[in-house]
Parts: structure tokens; sequence; C-alpha cells
């Protein structure tokens, strides 16, 4: 890759902006098959690097991966603070192309990257379409529960019911997809062995988390916004948020959550523990409990083995958080 050059793009939905490293200037290609195909075969990129649009950068990424090039979809913030840094205020779509090259060449190269991991499109699609669904039935049922008048009652109603029937095909889409590959079909169940999850939070990480046992815990933690931020100075010590992460699969992991937490379990005696003896609010332990669940479902994705915190012997509160083996990470085989 080191004789290939590094690219940055800035993604519009009609055409791309390209600023290699070593050119001469910026280039404009449209934002289609053919023409993305017969620039990389033109060029032979070893590194791209773009931000994420709401899917326009499909095309683009679909003739990487055919390709074989690396690429890493660099997140906005990290743009808009570089922005900064450099001082520029101007903003245009070559301006945008040049500042991700300079980002992937300063920042990146200095930091150390990962190639972007791009999952399963369609389950993607269809966890996203899902989710689009169910904003929309609970929107209609809040409706619902103000109407007064029998005719908007009536048109609540049958909406209602279509989104419900709408929403079963897509579950049983989804579903269909998950047994279609024996990957990822076991995978999903490994995952719904860990107490808590169940198929639809399983097929959402499955469809959203393609880093899923590829990264440590501390990274995936910090991917989805579930590692708190330090902040200190000098004897003060403030409040240490999470956020910043991928929002779906948040809501997700919040109502797998609730659901380890209802019933006895490694993940209930971590949440007692917290509320009770440490006096953290129910939300934070909570918080706690998700990211406790993501990094089991983790190590199950990486190990390719099945959730053993159901067969063990559930120790007393005080003796969650020992040291040893963190409860809910499974056992070597």
């Amino acid at each position: 890759m080191r004789d290939k050059p590094i690219v940055g793009i800035d993604v519009s939905k009609g055409w791309l902006d390209v600023c290699v490293a070593g050119g001469t200037g910026v280039a404009r290609i449209a934002n289609n098959a053919e023409a993305v195909a017969a620039w990389l075969d033109r060029i032979g990129p070893g590194l791209v690097a773009f931000e994420p649009t709401g899917g326009h950068e499909r095309i683009l990424i679909e003739g990487l991966r055919v390709r074989g090039v690396s690429f890493i979809r660099v997140h906005p913030n990290d743009v808009i603070a570089f922005r900064k840094s450099r001082g520029i205020k101007a903003k245009s779509d070559p301006i945008d192309a040049r500042l991700i090259l300079a980002f992937l060449a300063d920042e990146l190269s200095r930091r150390g990257w990962r190639s972007s991991v791009i999952g399963d499109e369609l389950l993607r699609a269809l966890a996203a379409r899902r989710r689009q669904l169910v904003e929309a039935l609970q929107a209609e049922r809040c409706r619902l529960a103000l109407a007064a008048a029998p005719a908007v009652r009536h048109s609540l109603e049958v909406v209602i019911t279509a989104l419900r029937h709408s929403l079963d095909t897509l579950e049983s889409e989804i579903a269909a997809a998950i047994a279609g590959d024996h990957e990822t079909a076991r995978l999903a169940e490994l995952l719904q062995t860990i107490h808590g999850i169940g198929p639809i939070t399983a097929a959402t990480l499955i469809a959203d988390l393609p880093e899923l046992g590829l990264l440590s815990a501390k990274q995936i933690a910090a991917l989805l916004g579930l590692a708190p931020h330090t902040r200190r100075s000098g004897t003060m010590r403030y409040r240490e948020p999470t956020g910043h992460g991928r929002a779906g699969l948040r809501q997700a992991l919040f109502n797998a959550a609730r659901a380890a937490i209802r019933h006895p379990s490694p993940f209930k005696a971590f949440y007692d523990r917290l509320v009770r003896q440490n006096r953290r609010p129910g939300k934070v332990a909570l918080t706690a409990v998700m990211r406790k669940l993501l990094i089991t479902a983790n190590a199950v994705a990486r190990d390719r083995q099945p959730w053993h915190g159901l067969r063990q012997t559930m120790p007393p509160p005080a003796a969650v958080g020992t040291p040893g083996r963190p409860h809910g990470a499974p056992r070597q085989p």
C-alpha cells in the first residue's frame, strides 16, 4: 500500500470531489458506478478516507470492496475539530476533500488507524427500516391515546394496524436474512445466550456493529459512546458523561439492560451493587450494565463461544466485581 496513493474524498449526492496525495488539485467525478469504477481502475489508490453521508457513499464503498481497497469512514466531528485546529473557516466541497486528505495524512497516521468494517448491507438496511417503523408506531400510539374524535381515532387505528403488519413482515425478513447465512445465524445464536439479549437485540448488533469481536473492550465501548469521558482539573473532579455513539445500538442495549436486571443474573447483581452499595443513580447503573452487556457480546463474538453466565452459581452482591474473570465474560473452552 505504500506504493499506492492515499485519497481524501468529499461525497455528495451527485458527485465526488477527489483529492489525491501528490496530485495537482481536486478532481470531480460523477457519483455513479461507471465513473467510480473507471476512476478507481485509473488511480489504483491504497487508502481512501471519506465522511459518511447517509448513504450517498454506498457506490464508492462497493467499488472499494470489489477491488480490495482499504478505506476509512472519518467521523464528521473529527474533521470539524481538525478544521478548527487549522484555522480554516471557508467551506466548500474541494476544501473538504483537501481537509479529509490532510486529516488522513497527519492525524490518523499519528493515532494509528483501522480500516472500516462494513457488514451485511441488506441486514443493515432492514434493521434501519425496522427502527423507523417502531418510531412511527410509537408516535401513532401516542396520538391515539390523546385523540377524541371518532374519525381521527379510526384513521389512527388503520395506520397502526398497517404499521404492525409491516413491522411483523420486516422482522420475518430479518430473521430469514440471518438464517440464510450459517456464520451469521451461529453468531445470533451465541449472542442470545447472554442474559437480556433476545433476537431483536442480536440482529441489531450484527447489522449495525460489524466491528463486534474485532475490537478490544475499551474500543468497542468508546465506539458506542459507553465509555465515560474523564473531566478533571486540579483537585476538581466533574461528572464523567457518556455519549456520541451509535444511537440505534445504544437504544437496543438500553432495552436489553432493562430486561437483564429484571431477573436474577450477574447483570442484576452488578446493578444492585452499584445502586445499593455504591449509591449510584439508577440511570448511571443502567448505563454501566449496558457497557457490561456490550463487552460480553464482544467477547462472545470474538471467541465464538456461548456465554455461561446462566449456568454459573450466582454470587452474593458483595462478591460481584471482585478480582478474577469478569462476570458475564465467556469461560475459556
